[in-house]
């Protein structure tokens, strides 16, 4: 028995064998488990490291920034103007003065609010359309409107007088349509605002037409005759191109004004 001692008599005499004196048979065996082993461990380990690394979730506030940026540099930024960020609406003068006076009392009546009919209309042949952005909270378009016609009329004493009613039957009536007074802002890094009017003016006495006629203007903030500043609140920057955009376009109308009124 001694010398033909069975692999089950050796491993019960040395216990080690199985583990520190390896055969080349249990060897191989061992090597495969060592590497099921290690797998094991090594995935245990990547399921931790991922559990104990931070997990980066966009907020929803995250999500309207990220939406806010990337409408913002294709669209209109005008409708995130801040209610009350900027000063009164500028008066932008006309400094218009006519070279001559004419015998017509001019009656303005109130501006009729078309833009809405209008919108999408491409405005004095540029690129910028009619829009419903503006920066007006409490005083509505046909009144400012309005008012600068009145004012602008009578400093330039292009007719004897000016007022908003009839008070005369050789008046002329001045009869005035806003397809377009509003401001938009256009880019992201570089923002661009302008300020787009179009008025259709129709001048009449005792029935006649005296004059029918639209007049555009669009300025932008990169014009010379813009006359804001390039740092403030986009609000204040729409007032400023419209104001800026009116008062060229009344220059334009009281050139016209003054040619043909030779032939009333």
């Amino acid at each position: 028995m001694g010398k033909h001692a069975t692999s089950q008599d050796a491993l019960c005499d040395n216990p080690m064998l199985g583990r520190d004196q390896e055969t080349p048979e249990n060897h191989s065996l061992n090597g495969l488990r060592g590497f099921s082993t290690g797998s094991l461990v090594q995935k245990r380990e990547k399921e931790h490291e991922m559990k104990a690394k931070p997990k980066f979730i966009c907020s929803g506030s995250t999500v309207v920034i990220i939406l806010s940026v990337l409408l913002i540099s294709g669209c209109n930024r005008s409708a995130l103007r801040v209610p009350g960020a900027s000063l009164a609406f500028p008066q932008a003068p006309t400094g218009y003065t006519a070279k001559a006076s004419y015998p017509y009392g001019v009656v303005v009546s109130t501006p009729l609010d078309l833009r809405p009919k209008h919108y999408g209309e491409p405005v004095a042949g540029t690129k910028w359309k009619g829009c419903s952005t503006d920066p007006f909270w409490s005083t509505d378009a046909p009144e400012i409107v309005q008012q600068r016609l009145v004012k602008e009329l009578q400093t330039s004493s292009l007719f004897s007088k000016v007022s908003t009613a009839p008070t005369n039957p050789q008046d002329v009536m001045m009869k005035t349509e806003i397809h377009a007074f509003c401001s938009q802002t256009r880019g992201f890094f570089i923002a661009r605002v302008a300020g787009i009017s179009s008025l259709h003016v129709i001048l009449e006495q005792n029935g006649k037409i005296l004059l029918d006629r639209k007049f555009e203007k669009v300025v932008t903030d990169a014009d010379k005759e813009y006359t804001g500043s390039q740092v403030g609140f986009i609000e204040q920057a729409m007032k400023v191109t419209m104001a800026d955009s009116l008062r060229e376009l009344l220059k334009d109308m009281f050139k016209q004004f003054e040619a043909e009124a030779k032939n009333w």
